[in-house]
């Protein structure tokens, strides 16, 4: 059956509503400028950009439908998602009116969405790289005489094993490159150093894992990587007749890494929306090439839309704090490298994979 989704809302939610026919797969039309120099056989032909265009489909009414509803569906502008591309959005807005007098009395009609060039990934999660490794959701476990809690990034430890204790606490998967780590805890009473810490890639075993060593009074536990590796909990191993009373803040700071890879599985260079989040002066490279100085200050975080051209955080225009041309943030097709001289807790890219 065909179908649109328009921000969200699937067309059949709507009451006797029909997509009969869906557009046709197309490419825009690059636009262009023509050059003829007096003496020189044919022209100059240069590319200005891709036009936006126009893409129209067949609806009709069916049963008991509802006009109102119908005529709601399509009072709108945002996204589209066309059935016949699945996983893949265009930017659109109604512009050309719909006969639904039309298709009251004939039970068909036109409409016309005007969409962008581009059209994104409708399956893509964001990419991020962050340093906080725990779930936000509340995780609680007793376990001979221990009990653990976590909640909000923390992971509190308290009571006394009656045997040895080994507990896993899933974390959001965390996939580390090369480099020197350092897990930290914070201690609000005795037994931390009575505690073995790791970062593990799978349960039972220790395999791939991260540290081993007991904790530090001071409740850091270091550890060089010489081979990236991913993780999805953190082991605590306890041992008996010790009161336990500490807090893991499971921030892992990175004393090495400063890059990452981003991927853009369209067939066109994207146009991403980056979000730095860190502290001082931070200087960003792509694909080895410095494009950005940002001077975050007291600022927290700073995104930047390099296709509106534009730096911001909330409403509030960032641009004066970010030196560098915004048209050099371009993700080419396949995969590229984010890179940073700096204090960076945290990077967000958005629209990674864009299409024509």
């Amino acid at each position: 059956m065909n179908y649109v989704i328009l921000n969200g809302v699937k067309s059949t939610l709507i009451k006797g509503l029909l997509i009969q026919s869906l557009p046709p797969i197309s490419k825009p039309l690059m636009r262009t400028k023509k050059t003829e120099i007096d003496g020189r056989d044919g022209d100059i032909l240069t590319n200005l950009g891709y036009s936006a265009y126009d893409k129209a489909m067949n609806i009709g009414l069916f049963g008991d439908f509802d006009i109102d509803e119908v005529i709601k569906f399509f009072t709108s502008e945002g996204t589209v998602i066309f059935s016949n591309e699945p996983d893949k959005y265009y930017n659109y807005k109604i512009v050309a009116q719909i006969d639904f007098e039309r298709l009251i009395r004939f039970r068909t009609a036109t409409v016309t969405f005007h969409v962008q060039p581009y059209k994104y990934s409708a399956v893509e999660d964001d990419v991020i790289l962050e340093s906080n490794l725990i779930h936000e959701k509340i995780y609680t476990l007793v376990q001979n005489g221990v009990t653990l809690t976590s909640k909000n990034g923390l992971i509190t430890v308290k009571g006394t094993a009656t045997k040895i204790t080994s507990i896993y606490v899933p974390i959001k998967s965390a996939l580390l490159g090369v480099g020197s780590y350092t897990l930290k805890a914070t201690s609000s009473g005795t037994g931390m150093n009575a505690c073995e810490m790791r970062l593990i890639g799978t349960v039972p075993t220790n395999a791939d894992s991260f540290g081993g060593s007991a904790m530090a009074l001071n409740g850091t536990l270091t550890d060089t990587l010489t081979e990236d590796k991913a993780f999805n909990y953190i082991y605590l191993s306890i041992n008996p007749s010790i009161a336990m009373n500490f807090t893991l803040d499971t921030e892992l700071t990175d004393n090495s890494l400063n890059s990452f890879d981003v991927f853009n599985r369209g067939n066109i260079n994207s146009k991403p929306i980056m979000t730095i989040t860190g502290a001082g002066t931070i200087k960003i490279s792509l694909n080895g090439t410095e494009i950005f100085t940002i001077n975050l200050a007291d600022k927290g975080y700073i995104s930047i839309d390099s296709a509106k051209l534009e730096a911001y955080k909330g409403n509030t225009l960032m641009n004066r704090y970010v030196e560098g041309d915004y048209n050099n943030l371009s993700l080419r097709s396949g995969n590229n490298t984010i890179s940073w001289v700096g204090t960076v807790s945290q990077i967000e890219i958005e629209n990674v994979s864009r299409w024509i």
